[in-house]
């Protein structure tokens, strides 16, 4: 009866010290955005509702989008996005990829069955080599 005793103990000081890290983890992380990305961008997170993207509009200013944490360098519709991967924005302001294609470099690409872009952006097949459904060579 007494070891129940203990071992429960143990368990249950156990979990109490799982909760007290995990609860603590936030913290640290919030404070290391505020190092890493700046007041304005840490301001907005504290807020409720707020986030990086959504600090990051370009309304006023473009050059917002060229801090360090943006989203992107480029403005759309007054949002920072990166051009070179905004599936909405790719390769110009307003240009949307269809459904199956996302953007690579600029340009709207399937990664199904594009060789030059295999499964993801510029993974190549080897020369002879088809893609399908993502993989080279496929069989």
């Amino acid at each position: 009866m007494n070891t129940f005793k203990i071992s429960y103990l143990v368990v249950v000081l156990v979990m109490v010290l799982a909760i007290a890290i995990t609860l603590s983890e936030p913290l640290r992380v919030e404070a290391k955005h505020q190092d890493r990305y700046g007041r304005v961008i840490a301001a907005a997170r504290g807020k409720k509702g707020g986030n990086r993207t959504s600090a990051m509009t370009c309304n006023i200013s473009s050059k917002v989008c060229r801090l360090k944490g943006s989203s992107g360098r480029d403005c759309c519709r007054k949002r920072c996005v990166d051009l070179r991967t905004n599936k909405l924005n790719c390769g110009r302001c307003g240009k949307s990829c269809q459904y199956s294609e996302i953007c690579c470099n600029g340009y709207c690409v399937n990664t199904m069955f594009d060789k030059r872009h295999c499964g993801g952006c510029f993974k190549k097949c080897n020369k002879g080599r088809s893609c399908a459904y993502g993989m080279c060579n496929y069989a």
